[in-house]
């Protein structure tokens, strides 16, 4: 059985901080005309992320890390257990928020007593280290991280629920990206798309609220349609059953033009807009119209964007779909653009619905950039898998509270600028007999933009 939650006596945090001020001496620095500058390491507890504190006030209104925690099984030994599973999630989770997207981080912030409040833990008790967290990540079973990937539709179908049925439409955007891997992962491969040694994993977005419904780790060497539809299939399903009179509709790139795929979303009564390889019949049927449009432009030196529509039967389809076909002048990469479609709209609106899954790329950059998503450096796959969970709850997590509780004017703004923001506040804490007092500074800029925000959690 292992026992990921043991750990040896800590030393007292007073005897810490002692021996840090015994062993660090003053600094004085004379650069500065006007006084005499002296520095030292005596001033108590002090933190840069005292900004989360509204943010876990969110998450406990809303049992959103609980929920995590609860679909997570205990095996390990109770009676030596020091740190469970929710202390773990918070520590790991806002770590991410926070900038600290490496394990290895877990050692230097075990005293911080932000992230001890955050994991609600005592000012005295140490938070668990990097070997700890890391044997926890690697203890998750395949099972766990089903129910898991499962739990991030169910945080927008209950959080957003309200919202969807106002607007009326869920707009779903599908999009692979890749994992760089630098070792010994377990089933890294070399993609030639990507040209390089990587992850390639699938992810699932609602376009109106930018929340993350599903994500797959999938090996470095597969195509971006593989495994689409067993990920795609219990998201509709679970989708048309919560919201049954909203319309659903979905757009993706040519890597996902595969029947399979049609069918589904045909099935579910889905409006999908999917980019079709520009195969050489379709350039066949165009081909006169395609060379008019080619002699226009040269002659006029005007560009051109011509739009027309075809219904291609296709053996493997057992039936016909109809096609908008873009022809573009001057072009000489692609002249000819053509989507798939269920929508009868004219094809320049087809084709504008689909240019916005553009957006998509913004989510994912949010996700690998501002959450460290990419940083996928366990060694068994499993392990990569639930890493990729928690760094997609943090984004989620974030995003759920951007858009309940900042105001509306800034929730245009990036995902990874409320950190800055928001969350990096430098603080003073300080524990009496009565409450523990937090002194934030005083000339932060972002002041009343935190009271704001702060406010609804702040009682009496």
């Amino acid at each position: 059985m292992m026992n990921t939650g043991f750990q040896s006596p800590s030393i007292p945090l007073r005897s810490i901080h002692r021996l840090i001020h015994h062993v660090v001496s003053q600094l004085h620095f004379s650069f500065y005309r006007h006084q005499r500058v002296v520095m030292d390491f005596s001033g108590g507890r002090i933190t840069n992320d005292c900004g989360l504190l509204p943010l876990r006030a969110f998450d406990r209104q809303h049992r959103l890390s609980e929920s995590i925690a609860e679909l997570l099984s205990e095996d390990r030994d109770v009676a030596r257990l020091v740190h469970d599973h929710q202390a773990l999630l918070c520590q790991r989770i806002y770590g991410i928020v926070a900038g600290y997207e490496d394990g290895n981080d877990a050692t230097r912030l075990r005293f911080d007593p932000a992230f001890q409040m955050l994991a609600d833990r005592t000012l005295e008790d140490p938070l668990s280290s990097q070997p700890t967290l890391s044997r926890w990540e690697n203890s998750v079973p395949a099972r766990d991280i089903v129910h898991l990937n499962g739990l991030l539709l169910d945080w927008f179908v209950r959080r957003c629920g309200q919202q969807v049925r106002r607007r009326g439409e869920i707009l779903l955007d599908i999009d692979s990206t890749e994992d760089p891997t630098h070792g010994q992962q377990q089933l890294s491969m070399f993609n030639g798309h990507f040209g390089e040694s990587c992850y390639h994993p699938l992810l699932l977005f609602e376009r109106h609220t930018g929340c993350l419904l599903s994500v797959r780790l999938r090996r470095g060497n597969c195509v971006s349609y593989n495994r689409v539809v067993p990920v795609l299939r219990p998201v509709l399903e679970r989708l048309r059953a919560a919201f049954p009179r909203v319309v659903i509709r979905f757009r993706a790139d040519a890597g996902f033009a595969v029947p399979g795929l049609y069918e589904l979303l045909e099935k579910h009564q889905v409006q999908y807009a999917i980019r079709f390889p520009s195969h050489q019949f379709v350039k066949q049927q165009v081909q006169q119209l395609l060379t008019m449009v080619q002699q226009a432009q040269e002659s006029t030196g005007q560009e051109y964007r011509i739009f027309t529509v075809r219904h291609h039967y296709a053996p493997i389809w057992g039936r016909a779909r109809r096609l908008c076909i873009e022809m573009h002048a001057p072009e000489e990469r692609l002249p000819v653009r053509c989507i798939i479609t269920n929508m009868d709209q004219a094809p320049s609106r087809v084709t504008e619905f689909y240019n916005g899954r553009a957006e998509c790329e913004n989510r994912i950059e949010e996700l690998k950039n501002g959450f460290y998503a990419d940083r996928l450096s366990c060694h068994r796959f499993l392990a990569n898998c639930f890493r990729l969970l928690l760094h997609s709850f943090a984004y989620n997590l974030v995003n759920l509270f951007r858009l309940r509780h900042v105001p509306r004017a800034l929730r245009g703004l990036q995902i990874e600028t409320l950190p800055i923001r928001l969350f990096k506040l430098a603080a003073q804490i300080r524990q009496t007999a009565r409450c523990i007092r937090i002194r934030c500074a005083t000339g932060w800029p972002f002041t009343v933009l935190f009271h704001k925000v702060a406010q609804p959690f702040s009682s009496a």
